[in-house]
């Protein structure tokens, strides 16, 4: 008999179903892996042929319910997951890739095919003051934690953290070392000793995949157990978790590094394992396993697969031994739902053939099936076991799925795009319902990035995905796929029949409904790039830069206006707070935000907020070329790893920034005057900042000090004036850093 099966009938949360007694509420463990492929558990398998081995995940699925399916809001980590953790598609939230935050630059020049389309802007994080899952949970009385990769807050792990978006237990900075450090020492130890092994099995094997096994050596921090196994730092941080707060409902959001790149396995035995399996003899040579033929056999990945198997086993092994506290004689297993999902697609390629996604077309980055099909288990309390589920679902279903779970009335945010999936779940229905009562029969994806960029719609047996960058990829600009027949039956998983010439009507139908929900999302597209090598119309007639200003807090730009050259339709002003020295010196990671620009002719301008340090212009003329308020150099010639602010060579730099600080802080100077009160550090500052502005020229570090000290001077009367609320001041608000 299951552990769930004495349960099935009374642990329905309220509201649900009669229950013959109120259960506790019950524990939720979401485990989001990163890149996991639709064909990489076992028991998704279609063919049944695969070097895998998954049995703790098999396991799991035979106690609960599979979902064929599931789909990720994104075809890569950062649009996903923000999507995730706010129930909103990525054209909500903003987030459309992992490259957000920065200048749009142009990828390559002199290339034909992949610099005819740039990037559009658009953020890195998702906003502060946007609800979120672990927020609504955190109001349920539930206890929320965090452990692992986060990638939607602040770039390279920094500011925002999983403690500012909803988590009480999560990883945060210590803001003077810029460490990083889980905020619970029961758990994660200390800050020295965990930040060796932040990213456990995932951090880069060195100096090369065959020369970094873990040891059972006591000074190794990949220390193999009494298993053979390595020790990894995040798996045991999610065990510590549900460990010390196993007396109270949980919610553990553990996100693993793996099974993302580098590709490599710290586990040599299980290595060796895979590589008899698969018929060859263990590489001497760290570099390519095999040709990058679809299918072809990889024993680092086939590790990486067993590994994160077996970390999953882990969590369920916990759950099944530790007795529940607040439902005495049991064990937490019995009260908890565990799903399992993926951020994306399975990679293809990392130098050499990954993983294999077939029968589905296309891999990470991809719109294609085989890049946002993701297999998806849930298990728990009245989830029907080895039981499988046909019905369409989305990650961004969850935020309101688990709030169900929890037993807790529908959000009261109108934000939200997910549906409550939980019906689907426990088998009660077979249909996704939306809150209005509809039948949910649609799901829309937008990836406006490089050579993949597009958007698709998948609506009941069809899909339909509508290329934007043609000519950049081989595909055409329009298909229409049937994916199942009438009787549920597969029809065409792999893509490869494109309908859209055969059923126009369909096609145009399809698109026309994915077309007006991209207009109403508003959704910025890929730019056209003037310098694109091969001809497009409208490029001979693109604006040039003919001035840049700035005066106060207002800056300004001029264009080339006239018959012969493309009127500007759109423009945003882009602006970061952190640049240069701010950056460098307190260790956080340079961020772009946007905000709006005027049109008047040929002169676009917009105000800098107080604080910024570098602002530019981003310009669309008429037929989607960019324009850029100065000229900025391909990734190709300054890596995207680079901060824009260090190849800029006029950005508007810290001037119109500074003036407007300074405007901030006598705002902040006459409220503290009207209440009868004064604030002699402000007030220096202000005349500090008022000598530095005077000099009109002086150095980077004289701007960032002024510009840190100032800023620090009006935070620090917060709950004194409503200027130390001020966005734009606490942007990277962490203890005393800028």
């Amino acid at each position: 008999m299951s552990v769930y099966s004495r349960f099935k009938l009374v642990l329905i949360p309220v509201g649900l179903a009669v229950g013959v007694w109120a259960a506790p509420q019950p524990n939720i463990v979401h485990i989001l892996v990163d890149d996991l492929g639709w064909q990489d558990i076992v028991c998704f398998d279609v063919d049944g042929e695969t070097w895998l081995e998954t049995p703790n995940l098999d396991r799991l699925a035979k106690r609960g319910r599979k979902f064929m399916q599931a789909y990720s809001p994104a075809p890569t980590c950062a649009p996903s997951r923000a999507a995730y953790i706010s129930g909103q598609y990525p054209v909500h939230t903003g987030i459309y890739h992992v490259y957000g935050g920065k200048l749009p630059r142009a990828w390559y020049e002199g290339h034909a095919k992949i610099t005819s389309h740039i990037n559009p802007f658009y953020p890195y994080r998702l906003p502060l003051t946007e609800n979120t899952i672990a927020k609504e949970l955190q109001k349920a009385g539930y206890f929320t934690g965090h452990v692992g990769k986060w990638h939607l807050g602040g770039r390279s792990n920094g500011y925002p953290f999983p403690v500012n978006y909803g988590f009480d237990f999560g990883y945060m900075s210590d803001p003077d070392s810029s460490t990083l450090y889980y905020n619970d020492p029961d758990i994660w130890g200390s800050k020295k000793d965990g930040a060796k092994v932040f990213n456990g099995l995932a951090a880069t094997m060195k100096p090369d995949r065959l020369s970094d096994f873990a040891t059972d050596s006591p000074n190794d921090p990949y220390r193999l157990d009494d298993d053979g196994r390595p020790f990894d730092k995040p798996l045991d941080t999610a065990l510590g978790f549900i460990k010390k707060h196993k007396d109270k409902p949980f919610f553990l959001n553990y996100c693993t590094y793996y099974v993302h790149g580098p590709i490599q396995a710290r586990n040599r035995e299980r290595f060796e394992y895979y590589c008899k399996k698969m018929g060859m003899a263990v590489p001497t040579d760290p570099g390519p396993v095999n040709d990058k033929s679809p299918g072809a056999p990889n024993p680092y990945y086939a590790t990486m697969i067993d590994t994160l198997d077996w970390m999953v086993g882990q969590v369920i092994k916990v759950l099944e031994t530790t007795g529940d506290p607040r439902n005495p004689g049991h064990k937490l297993i019995e009260n908890t739902y565990i799903m399992i999902s993926s951020d994306n697609g399975g990679l293809l390629g990392y130098g050499d053939t990954v993983t294999c996604n077939a029968p589905l077309r296309g891999g990470k980055q991809h719109l294609h099936e085989g890049g946002i099909r993701i297999p998806f288990i849930v298990s728990g309390p009245s989830v029907p076991e080895d039981s499988t589920c046909d019905t369409p679902i989305s990650l961004i279903d969850l935020y309101p799925t688990m709030l169900a779970m929890a037993g807790q009335p529908p959000s009261k945010n109108p934000k939200l795009d997910g549906v409550n999936i939980f019906p689907l779940m426990t088998g009660q229905s077979s249909q996704a319902i939306a809150p209005d009562g509809s039948v949910r029969d649609a799901l829309y994806f937008y990836f406006p990035n490089y050579h993949t960029a597009g958007s698709a719609i998948r609506k009941g047996n069809w899909k339909a995905v509508r290329n934007l960058a043609p000519g950049v990829n081989s595909n055409p600009e329009v298909e229409l796929f049937r994916l199942y027949n009438d009787d549920g039956s597969v029809a065409d998983l792999g893509e490869a029949n494109n309908l859209a010439a055969e059923m126009p009507e369909l096609s145009n139908r399809l698109l026309a409904e994915l077309d007006e929900f991209m207009t109403a999302a508003k959704i910025t597209k890929p730019y056209k790039d003037p310098k694109g090598v091969t001809p497009a119309p409208g490029q001979d007639k693109v604006p040039s830069v003919l001035a840049r200003a700035a005066k106060g807090s207002r800056i300004w730009v001029d264009v080339e206006t006239g018959a012969e050259k493309s009127p500007i339709v759109d423009a945003k002003l882009l602006y970061t707070v952190n640049g240069s020295y701010l950056e460098q010196t307190k260790g956080r990671r340079e961020m772009w935000f946007e905000a709006s620009a005027t049109i008047d002719g040929c002169r676009i301008e917009g105000v800098v907020p107080p604080g910024t340090t570098h602002a530019a212009f981003c310009m669309v003329d008429k037929e989607g070329f960019l324009i850029m308020s100065e000229e900025l150099p391909s990734n190709q010639k300054v890596s995207m790893g680079k901060a824009d602010t260090t190849y800029l060579v006029d950005g508007y730099a810290f001037r119109p920034g500074l003036f407007a600080l300074i405007e901030l802080g006598e705002q902040a100077v006459a409220e503290l005057k009207h209440s009868g009160k004064s604030n002699p550090a402000l007030q220096n500052e202000i005349k500090r900042a008022k000598a530095v502005y005077a000099k009109g020229k002086a150095s980077d570090m004289e701007y960032c000090d002024t510009i840190r000290a100032l800023r620090g001077s009006i935070r620090d009367l917060k709950g004194t004036v409503s200027q130390a609320d001020n966005y734009h001041l606490n942007l990277f608000r962490q203890g005393g850093a800028f």
